[in-house]
């Protein structure tokens, strides 16, 4: 069945020994969201019993048979197992047909952890992935979103019984953006200075550290949503860590590309759906995609894709530019996207 990464402990404790899932398998891309239900899952399965963990990783040549043969093989310290399963990639068809050869003759005594990174909509509709859902657990464990960041925190911080005051949640997003880890010790670090539980913006601004995460897809995407004040901070933390202004304009350039296409379909009176699905613009992509064509018409989006080839030929040495570096045109470049009406002609 599927179950929410957060409810992994809470259902197992409510079941009895003869009812629990003998495979569970967590997939996700945020360590600190998975590494937390794995540790409360370890918690309760070492309670009912299951004193012994085996850990294995796939790497190159892997031997399944470590987890087909696992039940054949005797504990050396108790009588029940928690075998957890490292798939940093894909599992392959040697790991898909080793994961079906368990799901069809799971051992009595063992549970079987699998943690791997999230499915795609292929992988989630795969026989092997089917079978799993089947026989026990698929725990799917989501990217915490910009929008959904302050929710979080402001949950973590009242798990802590920390009291805040106005605007330490905004601060915290603003600084943290991207990255739960950091965000997690930031918090744990405010518990500890924190009197009484009372955080003051005072304290977050003396122990706060601009620790937000960006890459270069979270900048396309906040340059089509027109928040320039965002990207910049973003444009500034991505030269601030020594990205190369030319994997930044690839980015961009691509991006323009298929916005130009897109918006000269739905020009000539084609259906949005269609069009978005032949541009391969995902559901949760729609509302960032569709904001940014009702911005900008599609003369502007191709005005925009020949300014940035300029820029990546300017970059590349392959043209000279008078007008500052290549951060600072790709600065125009981003303001553009969001609508903002620089001189084009003037910045090429």
């Amino acid at each position: 069945m599927r179950i929410a990464i957060d409810d992994i402990a809470t259902s197992l404790s409510k079941l009895g020994d003869d009812a629990l899932p003998k495979i569970i398998l967590i997939n996700g891309n945020e360590p600190l969201l998975v590494e937390e239900a794995l540790d409360k899952l370890r918690l309760v399965l070492r309670d009912r019993g299951f004193s012994e963990r085996l850990k294995y990783q796939v790497e190159t040549g892997f031997d399944w048979g470590k987890v087909t043969g696992a039940g054949q093989s005797m504990s050396l310290f108790s009588e029940r197992r928690l075998i957890e399963l490292r798939v940093p990639k894909s599992l392959g068809a040697p790991g898909t047909k080793a994961l079906t050869e368990f799901c069809n003759q799971p051992p009595q005594d063992d549970i079987l952890v699998v943690i791997m990174p999230a499915l795609d909509k292929r992988q989630r509709s795969a026989k092997w992935a089917k079978l799993v859902e089947n026989t026990g657990w698929v725990a799917d464990c989501y990217d915490i979103s910009p929008q959904q960041f302050p929710r979080w925190l402001k949950m973590r911080l009242q798990s802590r019984a920390l009291r805040v005051e106005n605007g330490v949640v905004d601060l915290l997003a603003e600084q943290l953006e991207g990255n739960l880890l950091a965000a997690a010790q930031e918090i744990d670090k405010i518990q500890v200075l924190a009197d009484n539980g009372a955080v003051t913006l005072k304290l977050l601004t003396e122990s706060l550290a601009d620790q937000a995460r960006f890459d270069v897809y979270t900048l396309t995407d906040v340059c089509l949503l027109g928040d320039f004040n965002r990207a910049l901070r973003i444009k500034q933390r991505l030269q601030m860590e020594g990205v190369e202004p030319v994997i930044v304009v690839w980015a961009l350039v691509r991006e323009l590309r298929t916005m130009a296409a897109i918006s000269s379909a739905l020009s000539r009176g084609e259906n949005q759906a269609s069009v978005f699905k032949q541009f391969r613009i995902w559901s949760k992509r729609e509302a960032v995609v569709g904001t940014a064509l009702k911005r900008l018409v599609s003369r502007e989006w191709y005005q925009l894709l020949q300014n940035a080839a300029k820029l990546d030929q300017s970059i590349k040495g392959q043209r000279f530019s008078e007008v500052g570096d290549a951060w600072q045109q790709i600065e125009f470049l981003c303001g553009g996207i969001c609508g903002i009406n620089f001189d084009f002609e003037q910045i090429a």
